[in-house]
Parts: structure tokens; C-alpha cells; sequence
């Protein structure tokens, strides 16, 4: 079939737009689009519903001036809801409870209590949803983990990651008082998301404790509106296990860094380093650079399979849920300065 694609909003910061994925990677439309002020700071100068309207054309799309009817539309199958975390649990929560699957950006809401809500009308709904978050259908990382998950390296006791976006502030955003006031945090949830979902895969459980530092070591233009660009987090499980976090965005870039991984078990140790992974004891080395256009396109076909067989899409709504839960309580230690627990999802 042809899924109609609807889009809640457009131009969002921090959004990724990915009904252009969408489009890319399976039979699919764009029949609706809709974007208005309150949806989240905008990264373009004109009107925002003039702007919305240019690019439901480009996309030979109907504008709609209010996303509830975009949502309603029985010609949309698929809801890309690209709003910002405070507005964007009510989004997912009505295109849910209209049957309809939805992708989205990390994080899954604003708070907690949201992202509950969202992953109980997701269990009550026909639709699917998908967050795009972590970088574990990354070859190497993948590898890693299914040597983690068929017990290779024993129980796992330690993981350390660096996990840094290179080259400076996003190409022309200006980090706005809005925008801030928008999203839980700024670098520890944009890329920590990332880190945390990926840690996810290797230590599902959730931790008890976490201890979390945020600082701001390079951007006067972060620091004016309270972002943090550094972010470490001390993670505690109740196996015993410890997983430390580093987190930043570099004004310099690292040639060949893309995740930095390890992971030590009671049978065995792991590590990535650039475009390499090494297990022992083996030894087994794999030497693979990261495609990452050809990951996004996997994981997109990943998504479209999921809705058609039920099978669990890449990164599920209940992970987005335990991120959520991470996140707040990581935000709780990094406010207090003092060890924060972290709540049941």
C-alpha cells in the first residue's frame, strides 16, 4: 500500500523532518502538513504558517492551519510529529488514539508523567510508533551488543562512552531563550539521548542511581540562555554494573571518532575505537567505517516493517519512556549536585 504521510510541524529546532526519510524508504505520500507558532521556535525568518505553506507545496501537500485536522485526515497512515518536547506528547497522544503509527525525534515528551501517557495509548492503539534515537544499528555498535547479549563477555560490569557532536553550534542556529525553555536540557538531551539509548541495548535494565555533571566549556551563545554543551553521567545498577557517560558538542572535530565504547564483563572486554572493534579473548577485530546514510535508511525500512509484521520498531515508544525517566532524574543530580534515584516507568 501507499501510506499518507501527515506533518506536525515544520522547521521545529531540533527536529529532523523525517517524512523525507519516510518518503525515501518506503511507498509513502506527504497528503498534509500543518505547522503554526505554538508547535516550537522556528529556524527560518518568515512567517511560520507562510513557510508552512511553501513547504506543503514543495511537497504537492494540503496545508492545514490547525494539526488536529492533519491528525483526523483518514488519508494519513503515518503522523511525523515534529514538534517541540513540550508540546509534542499532545501530538503523539491524538494521532494514537486516531489509529495512526507515529515517528518522531528524541525525546518522547517533556516530562515523565507524558511519556507514561504516550506509551499507554500506544498499548491501546492499532498505530505504531518510533522514536529515532541511539546509535545502535550502527554496524560495530550492533556487533557489540549481540556479542554483550549472547553472554560472550559474562555479566557485564562496566561501560564507559564518549559519544561528541563535532564541528560546533549547528549550522545557523541561535540558541533563543524559547528554544531553551523548550527542551528538558540542551546537549545532554540531544546527543545524551543517543548515548542512553544505546546503553540501553547493553544494560536494559534501568539504573538506580545516577550522579550527572552539565557544564558549558565552549558556546557564550549557550551559556546566555542556561544550555549546557558538556555533559557526564555516573550510572548505578542494581547488578552492580556501572556505566559512565561523556556527552558534548566540540567546536573542533576528532578525525575518525564516532563513538568511543567499552565494555567489560566478568568473561570478557569489548572496545570501539574510530572505525574498529575489538573482542576478547578471542581476539576478534572488525574494521568497518559507519555508513551513515545507509544506517538511516536501514533503520527507516526497519520502521515500515514493523507496522506491516508487528515486529518492534528500532527504537520503541517504551524505550523512549525509560529515557524519559533517565533523563529527569540525570537533569534532578546535575540541579541538586548530589546523587539523584531513578524513578520506575
Amino acid at each position: 500500500m501507499t501510506y499518507g504521510i501527515g506533518v506536525v510541524g515544520v522547521g521545529v529546532w531540533g527536529c529532523h523532518s523525517l517524512e523525507h526519510m519516510l518518503l525515501k524508504c518506503g511507498d509513502a505520500r506527504v497528503v498534509a502538513v500543518s505547522t503554526d507558532e505554538s508547535l516550537g521556535a522556528h529556524c527560518f525568518p518568515e512567517p511560520v504558517a507562510e513557510r508552512g505553506s511553501a513547504y506543503a507545496k514543495e511537497l504537492k501537500a494540503e496545508f492545514r492551519a490547525d494539526w488536529r485536522e492533519v491528525v483526523a485526515d483518514p488519508r494519513v497512515h503515518i503522523v511525523s510529529a515534529m514538534a517541540c518536547p513540550t508540546q509534542k506528547a499532545q501530538v503523539i497522544l491524538a494521532a494514537l488514539r486516531a489509529g495512526k503509527h507515529v515517528v518522531t525525534d528524541k525525546p518522547l515528551a517533556f516530562t515523565v508523567e507524558e511519556a507514561r501517557a504516550v506509551c499507554d495509548a500506544e498499548t491501546a492503539s492499532t498505530g505504531r510508533g518510533f522514536m529515532l534515537a541511539g546509535y545502535h544499528r550502527r554496524p560495530l555498535v550492533a556487533r557489540l551488543i549481540e556479542v554483550a547479549r549472547v553472554g560472550r563477555l559474562g555479566q557485564i560490569k562496566a561501560v564507559s562512552m564518549r559519544l561528541c557532536f563535532m564541528g560546533g553550534v549547528y549550522p545557523g542556529f541561535v540558541p533563543t531563550t524559547q528554544w531553551r525553555a523548550e527542551v528538558p536540557s540542551a546537549e545532554l538531551t540531544t546527543i545524551g539521548s543517543h548515548a542512553l539509548v544505546t546503553l540501553m541495548r547493553l544494560l536494559p535494565e534501568l539504573p538506580v542511581r545516577v550522579n550527572a555533571m552539565v557544564r558549558n566549556c565552549f558556546y557564550e551563545s549557550y551559556r546566555a540562555v542556561g544550555a549546557e554543551d558538556w555533559a557526564e553521567l555516573n550510572l548505578q545498577y542494581g547488578s552492580g554494573a556501572v556505566a559512565n557517560v561523556t556527552v558534548a558538542r566540540l567546536p573542533h572535530k576528532v578525525p575518525g571518532e564516532d563513538i568511543l565504547l567499552e565494555v567489560t564483563g566478568t568473561d570478557g572486554y569489548a572496545d570501539i575505537t574510530g572505525t574498529r572493534l575489538s573482542v576478547y579473548p578471542g581476539p576478534e577485530v572488525v574494521d568497518l567505517a559507519v555508513d551513515g546514510a545507509a544506517v538511516n535508511d536501514e533503520t527507516f525500512k526497519a520502521f515500515y516493517r514493523a507496522i506491516e509484521t508487528g515486529a518492534a520498531a528500532p527504537t520503541t515508544f517504551a524505550e523512549g519512556q525509560k529515557l524519559q525517566a533517565l533523563l529527569d532524574a540525570a537533569l534532578q543530580s546535575a540541579r541538586t549536585r548530589t546523587v539523584a534515584a531513578v524513578g520506575a516507568v
